[in-house]
C-alpha cells in the first residue's frame, strides 16, 4: 500500500482547489486559511508547513481576492513568504499550479512547448498573476530550496481544444507524487537548475491537456510520463 503524504493546498474554496482535493483525497490534506495570510511577521507562516511533505501552490485563480493590488501582492510577496516558510520547514516538493491560458493569444498554428514564456504586454490580471507566481516559484527552484513541478493546466470547465479532464489530472498527480525525479534510472532528470545536493532538476515544467486529434497544445512530455498517447 502506498504511503499517504501530508499535503498542503493553498486554497480549498476555489474551483481548482476543489479539483485538487478530489484528486488527492487518498492523502492527508490540509489547506491554508485566508486569515493565515493576514500576518505581521512572515515567520508566522512556518507553523502552517510543519510536518508537510508536499505543497500545492495555486498561482492561477487560486484566491478569492478581487482588488488588483491585493492580487499582485498575493502572487509576489505572499507567494515568496509562503515558499520561504516551506523551505525552512523542509517541504520536499512544491507543485506550482499554472495555466495554458498563458498562451491563448498566440496563433493556434504555432507549436507551443514547455520552453515558451508569456508574451507581454498582458491586460488580463489573472494571466499576469499566474506568470508572476511561476517566476517566484522558479527562483526557489533555482536556489535549490526544494523541487518545483510547474503544471500548466488546460481548460477544466469547457469542451474546448485544450480541455483537461479530471481523470487525466488525477492520474498525473498521483504519479507525480510517487515518482522520484532524482532517481539515477529516470530518463526525465535532464533539465534546468540541477541540484548540487541531489541528482536531477529542481524545476520541471509540464503542459497538461487531454490528448485527442485537433488538440491545441503539445502534450508529448506529460503523455510519455503517464504512459498515455494517441
Amino acid at each position: 500500500m502506498k504511503k499517504k503524504k501530508n499535503i498542503l493546498i493553498s486554497s480549498s474554496s476555489t474551483k481548482i482547489g476543489k479539483f485538487l482535493s478530489k484528486c488527492l483525497k487518498n492523502h492527508n490534506l490540509k489547506y491554508i486559511e485566508e486569515n493565515s495570510l493576514e500576518y505581521k511577521n512572515s515567520k508566522e507562516l512556518n507553523k502552517i508547513f510543519q510536518n508537510i511533505d508536499i505543497y500545492f501552490h495555486i498561482g492561477y485563480k487560486g484566491t478569492n481576492l478581487k482588488i488588483n493590488e491585493e492580487l499582485i501582492d498575493f502572487h509576489t510577496r505572499k507567494t515568496y513568504d509562503l515558499l520561504f516558510a516551506a523551505g525552512e520547514e523542509n517541504v520536499e516538493r512544491v507543485f506550482s499550479i499554472s495555466t495554458l491560458d498563458l498562451f491563448l493569444d498566440i496563433e493556434s498554428n504555432l507549436t507551443v512547448t514547455e520552453k515558451w514564456d508569456l508574451k507581454f504586454p498582458v491586460e488580463n490580471m489573472d494571466i499576469l498573476c499566474a506568470d508572476l507566481s511561476e517566476k517566484v516559484c522558479k527562483e526557489f527552484a533555482r536556489d535549490q530550496v526544494f523541487e518545483v513541478i510547474n503544471l500548466r493546466l488546460g481548460d477544466l470547465d469547457n469542451d474546448s481544444d485544450y480541455k483537461l479532464s479530471e481523470n487525466k489530472l488525477c492520474k498525473s498527480l498521483e504519479k507525480f507524487i510517487e515518482f522520484d525525479f532524482y532517481s539515477e534510472e529516470s530518463k526525465l532528470t535532464r533539465g534546468p537548475f540541477n541540484s548540487a545536493r541531489k541528482k536531477g532538476p529542481n524545476w520541471i515544467n509540464y503542459h497538461m491537456q487531454d490528448t485527442f486529434e485537433g488538440q491545441r497544445f503539445l502534450t508529448n512530455k506529460i503523455d510519455d510520463f503517464i504512459g498515455e498517447s494517441l
